[in-house]
């Protein structure tokens, strides 16, 4: 890979066009372009002030880790999403992927994907046995999942958070045709992340009939992994009329789904009246409850392998405090807020 991929991909990661960057630069669009296409090749100066204009450590130029190809695989096609944007998330997952595979390489450590054998789905109502059984290959029994990105991150699956807009909530990206990661949007709730994660984790075990509305089912999935039917029967009773907002409050933190997820899981389950549940619809839209749930809201979660391989390395001296940062992409200091990290 030569220099002038590198600074194309820096340059789609900065959402900047030729015409953008070469104005920031002082060149003319052209010259970048050559530049781009290796056409011709920049002098030190000239990626130093590539670095600051695309606020990018110099040796993201030079990485040794190379990401090759980058496939959203399951993205859903009603997200209106510029391609733009998307061009953006997928560079931003490049950087920090390389990153991740550069300590990797370094500790000779990486962690194998571990997933089923594809589950057939040839009906919606074998989606609540599916997400049973992957809890069971993954050992998790019923209880609820305390943090859903350690369990991913303890079977292989890379998770990485991005900065996007409202129109991208998360998807799975093949990486060199080889390895699936999950990637989500950072600003998002805690208990939409999970759901989303738990969505693409659909994605990754699921042989879907065709004939059937694969969406829905993947949503189905993802509130049957998070909330399973039998744990719903226990924490609702197999009757309701009307569910209080504190009850929903409650098992909203216990099992990280939304109020309105929590709902849903009752009502597919035969455990609400489409009456009832009509009702309490209703009520969640009047209050806009659908776009911001009242009480307190769940908190996002954060992967932390990678933190704790670049902090591993570091303790043990095999890298030095400069290439700690350099892999982590900022000061390791603000990992957890520390100030005397030195």
């Amino acid at each position: 890979m030569h220099i002038g991929e590198r600074i194309r991909y820096g340059r789609i990661k900065a959402g900047l066009s030729l015409r953008e960057l070469g104005e920031k630069l002082g060149i003319t669009q052209t010259a970048l372009n050559n530049y781009e296409k290796g056409i011709t090749t920049p002098d030190s100066p000239r990626l130093i002030q590539l670095a600051k204009a695309l606020d990018l450590p110099i040796e993201y130029f030079f990485r040794q880790e190379p990401i090759t190809t980058l496939r959203p695989s399951a993205f859903r096609k009603k997200v209106n999403l510029k391609q733009k944007e998307l061009h953006k998330i997928i560079e931003d997952t490049r950087d920090w992927l390389e990153r991740f595979v550069t300590i990797e390489t370094i500790l000779e450590e990486r962690r194998e994907v571990d997933l089923p054998a594809p589950i057939r789905i040839t009906e919606p109502r074998e989606i609540e046995d599916a997400a049973v059984q992957l809890r069971a290959y993954w050992n998790l029994g019923l209880d609820p999942i305390e943090n859903l990105m350690d369990i991913l991150e303890d079977h292989g699956i890379k998770i990485g958070l991005v900065d996007a807009s409202d129109a991208f909530v998360g998807m799975t990206i093949r990486v060199n045709d080889e390895y699936p990661v999950i990637v989500v949007n950072r600003n998002v709730s805690g208990d939409r992340q999970r759901l989303t994660i738990a969505h693409e984790i659909g994605h990754l075990v699921l042989d879907v009939d065709p004939a059937i509305d694969e969406d829905k089912l993947y949503h189905r999935f993802a509130g049957a992994f998070l909330f399973p039917k039998e744990q719903v029967r226990k924490e609702l009773g197999e009757e309701r009329k009307r569910i209080g907002l504190e009850e929903l409050c409650i098992l909203k933190h216990r099992y990280g789904l939304s109020m309105m997820a929590i709902l849903y899981r009752a009502f597919e389950n035969g455990y609400i009246s489409p009456v009832s549940f009509k009702k309490i619809h209703i009520t969640f839209r009047k209050n806009k409850w659908h776009q911001k749930e009242p009480m307190r809201p769940y908190l996002p979660e954060e992967p932390s392998s990678m933190n704790l391989m670049i902090m591993r390395a570091y303790a043990e001296g095999v890298i030095s405090r400069g290439r700690a940062n350099e892999i982590f992409g900022g000061d390791i200091a603000t990992v957890c807020g520390c100030v005397d990290c030195a």
